[in-house]
């Protein structure tokens, strides 16, 4: 089977990575050829070159609307995926020209929406949002491979860390927890705090920045004892189903998080705790500091989750099944 695989971004940037690209040699195995274009290759060549492929998948890809009518109109079969609520923008309401913008990306995501053969999201958030639009809509969890990410043996150890992994649009995230941070780590002289980012946060307290290096992801999650996934209360935000939050887990790192929307999804008072306040956090992030047998049960808890939800070879089955026209509750 043919598919022509139309990509919002770089091969490693998480959304297309973890949507799509992770996935490219375990389809190829078992007869699928993914062919692959970003969004700044499309243009009026995939027109025609549609036609030759059984499948068109569009991984949120929102192109002006006069070339993706032709393009659908040229394809035996779309699938449209997409994993972060793009029908808004983070921290709206925004200036009327930003605002205009809005509106024409949600006129364009429901061009995408009402064509597709299949809608494709990854978690019932998004789902919900998709269904106005499509009745052939599939839930596929946002998913990593389970044998690179797993929990190391950690030997005895006093010190506590603390860590947050992300990318620079989520730095400000992280920067919020700034003052109770700070008071944790005056407080506990055991505690470590890292930070594995290309962006250096601004932190009013020493901490081990880690700039981002391809590769070494894996190994500064599994060094942590405590994961930090901050999130802003916001319609985009309640959208997302963090890949953070399942290498966490993955790793049996328990997460103190605000867990909004879509990440409701992924944590729960078995694997993380719940803070909103400032003084939910404290108290959280105490509650594990003072307690290494917390940590261990929700850290295992975690992987188990993980698991059972989240693991590529999963959501790889459930990729092929769309790709082949099945519902995802069919036999294979």
């Amino acid at each position: 089977m043919k598919v022509l695989v139309m990509t919002k971004a770089d091969f490693e940037t998480a959304s297309t990575k973890y949507r799509i690209v992770q996935y490219a040699d375990v389809l190829e195995a078992k007869g699928f050829k993914l062919d692959f274009v970003k969004r700044s290759e499309i243009n009026r060549s995939l027109i025609d070159r549609a036609r030759a492929y059984d499948v068109v998948f569009n991984q949120r890809c929102l192109i002006r609307t006069s070339l993706a009518k032709k393009i659908i109109a040229n394809s035996r079969r779309v699938i449209f995926d997409f994993d972060d609520a793009i029908y808004t923008r983070s921290g709206e309401p925004r200036p009327w020209l930003s605002q205009l913008t809005s509106v024409r990306k949600r006129r364009r995501l429901r061009l995408w929406l009402e064509s597709a053969s299949v809608v494709t999201t990854a978690n019932h958030f998004l789902a919900s949002y998709a269904r106005q639009y499509s009745s052939a809509v599939e839930v596929i969890p946002n998913a990593i491979d389970l044998e690179v990410w797993k929990p190391l043996a950690k030997e005895a150890r006093e010190t506590v860390t603390l860590g947050w992994a992300g990318s620079r649009p989520n730095v400000r995230n992280l920067e919020r927890l700034g003052p109770l941070l700070a008071l944790l780590v005056k407080k506990y002289p055991s505690l470590k705090l890292a930070i594995f980012s290309g962006t250096r946060p601004r932190l009013a307290c020493p901490f081990e920045h880690h700039p981002f290096e391809p590769g070494k992801e894996v190994e500064f999650v599994q060094s942590l004892d405590i994961g930090l996934l901050p999130l802003v209360d916001e319609e985009y935000s309640k959208g997302k189903s963090p890949i953070k939050a399942i290498q966490y887990l993955a790793c049996g790192v328990p997460v103190v998080g605000n867990p909004i929307g879509a990440t409701a999804e992924i944590l729960n008072d078995r694997n993380s705790i719940a803070a909103s306040s400032d003084e939910e956090w404290i108290s959280a992030l105490e509650i594990l500091i003072n307690d290494r047998q917390r940590i261990a049960s929700l850290g295992k808890a975690g992987r188990e989750f993980a698991e059972k939800h989240h693991d590529i070879r999963i959501t790889a089955e459930q990729r092929m099944k769309v790709f082949l026209g099945k519902e995802l509750g069919d036999v294979p």
